[in-house]
């Protein structure tokens, strides 16, 4: 088991890697505070790529873990992003599969920097994040506009990189407003993928949050979540998953069925 903050995995099936600790997003459902990170001071506090991967390296991760950027940071931060360009890099190299969450936006000459080295379809996925739109101003204040942030879709239609809408967390009495507006993406930029996530909240459920074994945050799914992904599926050639996780191991299979 690992468990720096920067690096965590309690298993050789998935590992969290953060570059720094904190985030800008000041978004109002934000767990950090409850992980015991303080976004005004520790958010400047970036790690080097190279010193985590020789900590990687050196705990042994294996080519076949996933890897998941970020968790307890905004990956695309301008203070972090070289940073996690770089780790991008070098698991791509590995052959590892890797996916990324964010509320920026990823540009297409951003992203020419690493498309190269992509050796199967999935093998890296950017989730476009977002829990609302007509009301991202007041609960996602220092993210990119979903506008804006959505626009890294345009990525898989011109590079080999997969992207996915994540609706996470599914906010009550919120995101089920939007659904049309949510609707009217997927069509724009032909979106495939699509995860209706559940809230991190304190309530104790079966289901403790994959990123720390403190038992101080779980999934606390709602009704609505179960109505957004019916109303969804109505669009047709579209894949609705509840976890991020799900998304990659579809992508797994594809592969293994391409080499059978």
């Amino acid at each position: 088991m690992i468990d720096t903050g920067y690096l965590y995995s309690k298993d050789n099936k998935r590992i969290f890697v953060n570059t720094c600790l904190g985030c800008t997003g000041k978004c109002s459902y934000c767990y950090l505070g409850k992980m015991g990170y303080d976004n005004s001071s520790i958010v400047g506090e970036v790690r080097k790529a190279e010193e985590l991967i020789e900590e990687i390296e050196k705990n042994g991760i294996s080519r076949d873990t996933l890897i998941t950027l970020g968790c307890f940071s905004e990956c695309w931060d301008d203070n972090n992003k070289p940073e996690t360009i770089k780790l991008i890099k070098y698991f791509l190299q590995r052959g590892s599969q890797i996916q990324l969450a964010t509320k920026k936006e990823i540009s297409i000459e951003e992203a020419k920097e690493f498309e190269s080295l992509i050796q199967y379809l999935g093998q890296l996925v950017v989730f476009v994040s977002s829990a609302t739109i007509s009301k991202w101003d007041a609960i996602e204040m220092g993210t990119d506009s979903p506008s804006k942030r959505f626009n890294t879709f345009e990525i898989s239609k011109v590079l080999n990189i997969s992207t996915a809408l994540y609706m996470k967390p599914i906010l009550k009495g919120i995101t089920r407003q939007d659904i049309e507006l949510y609707k009217e993406v997927i069509q724009k930029y032909s979106v495939r993928d699509v995860v209706v996530g559940s809230i991190f909240g304190e309530k104790e459920t079966e289901e403790t949050v994959h990123f720390s074994d403190k038992g101080i945050l779980f999934y606390n799914p709602i009704s609505i979540e179960f109505e957004i992904k019916r109303k969804l599926m109505e669009l047709g050639n579209l894949r609705v998953f509840s976890r991020s996780t799900e998304v990659m191991q579809y992508y797994r299979d594809r592969i293994k069925d391409i080499i059978r």
